[in-house]
């Protein structure tokens, strides 16, 4: 009778528990759900394979290669960074719309959060995302990084495919030189 009770107990905390996931991912976003269409990017790219044409420059020093063999996930990984739908994030950024088709949210001030601002411009006919920009930055007393973050979309509605982005900005470590970087990639289909 005792190991019935303690069954039925845990199995009302798994059904509760079960509950709650479901409640989480049902959960109305604050923000733009940048983090869940970027991961719906990350997995149109990795089986559709098209090919990217990157220039990246690093200190002064460039390099361009042309490529299908793209890691999405590890290629997207700051824009997935930029997600700032995260439950302690929920007031931490003014909401301003510059125009019907703009929304901008910007870090308030008593913040410290590495995502500064995010900058959304949908497309008027599908409601998708024609223009990403953020800007994250992190310092300590050993380091200070700050990247500037782009991304374009476009095509129809059925369609809608990433066709460019780029990544700018520095990494400073304190016993070293600030290294500027910048990396800019065009991807055909």
């Amino acid at each position: 009778m005792f190991s019935v009770k303690i069954f039925s107990f845990l199995f009302l905390l798994f059904l509760m528990g079960c509950d709650q996931s479901q409640e989480k991912s049902t959960e109305k976003k604050v923000y733009y759900d940048l983090k869940g269409f970027i991961e719906t990017k990350i997995s149109s790219l990795s089986k559709q394979k098209p090919t990217v044409d990157k220039t990246m420059s690093v200190s002064g020093k460039n390099e361009s290669r042309s490529t299908r063999q793209i890691d999405w996930k590890k290629e997207m990984e700051l824009f997935v960074q930029a997600d700032i739908n995260k439950p302690a994030y929920s007031k931490s950024y003014a909401i301003s719309k510059p125009d019907s088709l703009t929304t901008v949210y910007t870090l308030k001030t008593e913040e410290n959060i590495p995502v500064k601002s995010v900058m959304i411009r949908m497309d008027k006919n599908t409601g998708d995302p024609v223009i990403i920009k953020a800007l994250l930055r992190s310092e300590n007393k050993l380091y200070q990084s700050e990247k500037n973050i782009e991304l374009h979309c476009g095509g129809s509605r059925a369609q809608w495919k990433l066709t460019s982005y780029s990544i700018r900005g520095y990494q400073k470590l304190a016993t070293m030189d600030k290294k500027d970087f910048d990396i800019s990639a065009n991807v055909k289909y």
